[in-house]
């Protein structure tokens, strides 16, 4: 067994590419074909499938996929636990993160974190909510930035509340009041927007007892807050989107007031690996306070 060639066959599906695997394991692409020529032979079947577009896991190879990275992440846990006993601080940890926790929040956080820790890797995805959550589940990454959501077995971390708010635009007749009561959201079209707050938003329409007149539904936040701008409907955004966008709207607060939750999400705490638990650790003290308009001051 090669660990080294398990994290090739791993970086290969996911790209799709021995190409683009061997270029970023300053590989070639000869060496990388056969490598995964080799693990294929050691199975006794095929891992992929190969064409012009690039490679594709066969059925057995999607079979094998979960069991490889299994013994990759371990292999990463193993050494790291070794490099904590000889009071070294090394490790990679692979994070998820929603869209806006990873534009307002995780540059500072990475940076600061970074500079304390030189020798842990970052890496760092962006999706939404329920890929995330699927991604820790099948230990695609290590931890994740989510809003806590129902039926998943994770450890969720609180870190944040962020606000709902409702948005309209500046002429709207509503924009006039100082809070936009949820009763009122079922006469008006409603645009639902993207980044996976659309289950933050079904969650508190549903407790409210209200069905949305939708008039439309995106994949991206900005296009739902640009769609108001021109007077297309109304939305609600969590107030971390909102940060440093100078747009002729107008945010308002729910009543009653409504917020999510947002959480740091992983396996179970004693499955993580040190340079996770390190990474988590920083989170929750750099977010500790965090009041909606800026970063905390560093302790």
């Amino acid at each position: 067994m090669n660990i080294d060639n398990y994290r090739l066959f791993l970086r290969a599906a996911r790209l799709g590419s021995l190409t683009a695997a061997a270029e970023q394991s300053g590989y070639t692409q000869a060496a990388v074909s056969h490598i995964i020529a080799s693990l294929e032979r050691e199975f006794g079947f095929p891992l992929f499938t190969r064409s012009k577009a690039g490679v594709a896991l066969t059925k057995d190879g999607e079979r094998m996929l979960g069991h490889i990275r299994e013994v990759v992440n371990r292999d990463d846990v193993t050494h790291q636990v070794a490099d904590e006993i000889k009071g070294l601080q090394s490790g990679r940890v692979r994070i998820g993160a929603f869209s806006s926790a990873a534009v307002c929040w995780l540059p500072g956080i990475i940076r600061e974190f970074r500079s304390l820790y030189p020798n842990i890797e970052l890496d760092l995805r962006v999706d939404n909510y329920k890929t995330i959550e699927d991604w820790i589940a099948n230990e695609e990454v290590d931890c994740g930035f989510t809003s806590r959501t129902e039926g998943k077995e994770l450890e969720y971390i609180p870190l944040a509340e962020d606000r709902m708010l409702a948005l309209v635009p500046d002429d709207h007749p509503l924009s006039a009041l100082p809070a936009l009561p949820l009763s009122r959201i079922s006469e008006l079209d409603f645009i639902i927007p993207g980044e996976g707050t659309n289950y933050d938003i079904g969650r508190i329409l549903r407790s409210a007892g209200i069905k949305p007149r939708v008039s439309f539904a995106v994949s991206d936040d900005y296009a739902a807050i640009a769609m108001v701008r021109k007077g297309l409907g109304i939305t609600i955004i969590p107030e971390l989107i909102l940060r440093g966008i100078g747009l002729p709207i107008r945010a308002m607060e729910l009543e009653p007031k409504c917020i999510r939750t947002i959480c740091i999400a992983a396996k179970a705490h004693t499955a993580v690996s040190p340079a996770c638990r390190a990474f988590i650790a920083f989170a929750r003290s750099r977010l500790a306070g965090w009041d909606g308009e800026k970063m905390p001051d560093r302790a």
